[in-house]
């Protein structure tokens, strides 16, 4: 099938500014995915994982001005399956639309594509939390964008690809993004294994105000990762908004009702997790389906990804901060969801040609959207299992820290840093004491305590209720304490 003719005099400026900062706004998606999860797992880890997110940004900026861009998306390839490599270092990227943006120049819709290609990696690289290594996951990035990321985008997105023509219904990254990123983190389990001390320990969010952060930045961002690439005059932008918003309200205030009836408490974390997994779950479907449609969407995601979470956890998976039960099955929701709610009027206010789904008497799709979730989540699992597995061959590229790193946290093994002050502040204040403990980690080292870049203490983190406290050696001066979080603040109390 030959691509749609584009023009230069077809642009619009409005839809071209409003692309411009849709680009933006995924980009704060990539720094508030790694707040987001640094608030969730232990403060030892926490800066590796917003450092790991920013450098997916920055390998996969290269590999898509490299040949990414033409691979995903190059609008004179003949295979069903990969583009060629016409755009290669962006030649021919210009002011020339591409067929799937002809109002905006080629350029715009590349860089705005970039971000999308920039975000999943950061998302499966959570299934592989605090426990791995900064270089090989670099190569790794790199390899899974080629081989994974850009033959799905291939498939539903470029002119030529054999789940686009077959018809399926994709708004922004059901399949290319969410499955592919859950099922590639689940692959990383099978490969790296679970956390040291998971099932024997029971580990909480260090920081709920860094998860509050990052999802915050995720939503604001998701607005441009749904709506950016709709039609501004027809409305569809709109739509697409609205649905993102609602979905997520929904489930956010699912997942809440569902934990209350455990824990009795309104938890901001399950809110976030439900608000994401709810963004999740409308991302294929945002300019598709009729706004009411979110609702139940968001409803379906909130529910079955928060029982996702507990099936992991009674299956001993380690799913460390719940990328395959929030966007693996969430993405999956989403998909097919899409092939019920999806509205012929609604897809058709640009003038875009559709059945719809199921609800406009439309049942083939289902059968659509299948083929395609079952070819992205194979395709994702399986490459993405088989690159780790030759990687872990070479220990040179070997994913998994070793244990003694493991128990040190990434931030010190990996970047010889610390996500906090305190941290370098303690190690510093303590230096002579043979224990220093604060919550809501510790430090614990049988030699001197010094900066991080050169000693690397063992940071465990405090169990509620436990109190912490420093032994000051005879003769020497009293030096100021950690407060433990349980019990007040996490300050410094004066000398006595």
């Amino acid at each position: 099938m030959a691509p749609t003719a584009t023009s230069i005099d077809d642009i619009e400026m409005g839809t071209t500014v409003w692309m411009i900062a849709s680009t933006a706004f995924v980009f704060l998606m990539i720094p508030g995915l790694g707040y987001f999860y640094s608030g969730m797992v232990r403060s030892k880890n926490a800066l590796s994982l917003v450092f790991l997110c920013m450098m997916a940004l920055a390998i996969v900026t290269i590999q898509w001005v490299l040949w990414g861009y033409s691979l995903a998306f190059s609008e004179t390839a003949t295979s069903p399956f990969i583009g060629n490599l016409k755009h290669w270092l962006f030649l021919d990227v210009g002011v020339q639309p591409h067929p799937n943006a002809p109002t905006v120049p080629g350029a715009v819709f590349a860089i705005y594509q970039c971000m999308f290609a920039s975000l999943t990696p950061g998302l499966a690289i959570g299934g592989a939390a605090e426990r791995i290594r900064v270089f090989p996951t670099i190569i790794y990035v790199f390899i899974w964008s080629t081989l994974v990321y850009d033959p799905i985008a291939y498939w539903v997105w470029a002119p030529n690809g054999w789940l686009a023509k077959l018809g399926v219904l994709d708004f922004a990254g059901g399949c290319a993004v969410e499955t592919a990123s859950g099922f590639s983190a689940l692959a990383f389990y099978f490969v790296l294994g679970k956390r040291k001390g998971f099932g024997e320990e029971k580990w909480q969010p260090h920081n709920y105000l860094n998860i509050i952060l990052g999802c915050s930045l995720l939503y604001f961002g998701w607005f441009g990762f749904n709506a950016g690439g709709a039609s501004l005059i027809s409305g569809r932008a709109g739509i697409a908004f609205l649905t993102t918003s609602l979905a997520g309200a929904t489930a956010g205030l699912t997942w809440v009702a569902l934990a209350f009836r455990i824990e009795h408490k309104y938890s901001s974390f399950h809110y976030c997790s439900g608000a994401v997994a709810g963004m999740v779950c409308v991302t294929p479907a945002a300019s598709f389906v009729s706004v009411w449609a979110s609702v139940p969407m968001g409803l379906i995601a909130g529910v079955c990804c928060y029982y996702a979470i507990e099936a992991n956890l009674r299956l001993g998976i380690d799913d460390c901060i719940d990328v395959f039960a929030v966007h693996g099955i969430g993405g999956i929701l989403g998909v097919f969801l899409t092939g019920i709610f999806a509205n012929k009027s609604i897809i058709g206010l640009d003038g875009t040609e559709s059945d719809g789904g199921l609800i406009n008497g439309n049942g083939r799709q289902l059968y659509i959207q299948l083929a395609a979730l079952g070819a992205s989540a194979a395709w994702s699992f399986t490459i993405s299992f088989i690159v780790l597995k030759v990687m872990n061959y070479f220990p040179i590229f070997r994913l998994r820290v070793d244990p003694d790193a493991e128990d040190h946290g990434l931030d010190f093994t990996e970047l010889g840093e610390a996500g906090y002050s305190f941290m370098h502040e303690a190690a510093n204040m303590h230096k002579d004491a043979p224990v220093v403990s604060s919550a809501p980690p510790s430090f614990c080292e049988k030699s001197v305590l010094e900066h991080p870049h050169t000693h690397k203490p063992v940071i465990k983190e405090s169990t509620p209720g436990s109190t912490a406290a420093a032994t000051t050696p005879v003769g020497s001066s009293p030096t100021p304490s950690i407060v433990s979080i349980d019990d007040k603040p996490n300050i410094a109390s004066p000398p006595v």
